[in-house]
């Protein structure tokens, strides 16, 4: 995923429904379909040193603060909220540079216009059926780019962070490690049926693993969280279907593999095994990795 690509130039000239396109429909379509199951603890082929059931149950059970369908059910509230406010004139401004730092990463997004909405904002750009996000509020924030591809379907790229209220709302001592605290990097593509995550947190059952599908066969590799310490890295390459077939795996991974470092809060955290050298740093702070992206809208970018 190129999040770079993110830059982009405002279309002018609209009226009407803003007829923003929703994150969550292509990602679903995506999703291998084992995964997509809401069965629990089917048998996912990988390595013993890694859970089976965390991998469904962690980020595809529809439950949780770190199920994918559950953050992205999130995003979509917050973009049909204003959906069918109508446009304004600054989609038809030139747009704000607005600068993103993610897991090492020095990259630049755009934005026409914002919108308040009291907890956080959403900023974005469109061009020709294209659209950049960058969201935040409550326990979540991301940066995304919906590309059409072909006359229905929809590429994603996305980078999201859980936890950001951790310290206030979530857990007994107050810290931001009490509960799931991570970063996620998402490509998916509903034509194509690719699909690939990168994970690494605290709280979210693996230290560090990512995933990549072609809606075929699915490959896994990734450090499971055991609290104090991370499992060895383990592989893994089953069926997309039945998550349980041995599949027929080329490993290509597009995303970054991220890792939790170690560190500690309330708790002390071992780094993880994957990748070689981990590179997400977890402290609660305003500088680390899920602190990507600015806490207020761009100068310079309009109310929509």
């Amino acid at each position: 995923m190129k999040l770079v690509a993110l830059v982009l130039v405002t279309g002018c000239g609209l009226s009407g429904s803003l007829d923003l396109p929703l994150i969550s429909p292509p990602v679903r379509a995506a999703t291998p379909p084992g995964l997509a199951s809401t069965a629990r603890n089917r048998p996912l082929g990988l390595d013993a040193s890694l859970s089976a059931s965390d991998l469904h149950d962690r980020f595809f059970s529809g439950n949780g603060p770190t199920d994918l369908m559950t953050v992205l059910g999130w995003i979509d509230q917050r973009i049909a909220e204003i959906d069918d406010s109508g446009t304004g004139p600054c989609l038809a401004a030139a747009p704000v540079d607005v600068p993103l730092g993610t897991i090492g990463e020095t990259m630049t997004i755009a934005a026409s216009c914002y919108r308040d909405f009291g907890d956080g904002f959403i900023e974005l750009a469109v061009v020709g059926g294209t659209t950049s996000f960058y969201v935040t509020g409550g326990a979540v924030r991301m940066a995304a780019i919906v590309t059409p591809v072909g006359a229905s379907d929809y590429q994603v790229d996305a980078w999201y962070g859980v936890g950001y209220t951790n310290v206030t709302s979530c857990g007994a001592t107050g810290t931001f490690d009490d509960c799931s605290y991570g970063v996620t990097a998402l490509h998916a593509n509903s034509a194509t049926k690719a699909f690939e995550m990168s994970v690494a947190g605290l709280g979210e059952g693996f230290c560090g693993v990512q995933l990549q599908s072609d809606g075929t066969s699915l490959y896994a590799i990734g450090s499971n969280d055991m609290g104090e310490t991370c499992g060895d890295a383990a592989t893994a390459c089953v069926d997309a279907t039945d998550l349980a077939s041995p599949g027929a795996c080329t490993p290509a991974l597009t995303l970054p593999s991220i890792g939790r470092r170690a560190g500690a809060g309330a708790h002390v955290f071992g780094a993880s095994h994957y990748p070689d050298a981990p590179n997400v740093t977890l402290d609660g702070t305003a500088t680390d990795s899920l602190h990507f992206g600015p806490d207020a809208p761009a100068p310079g970018v309009a109310e929509l």
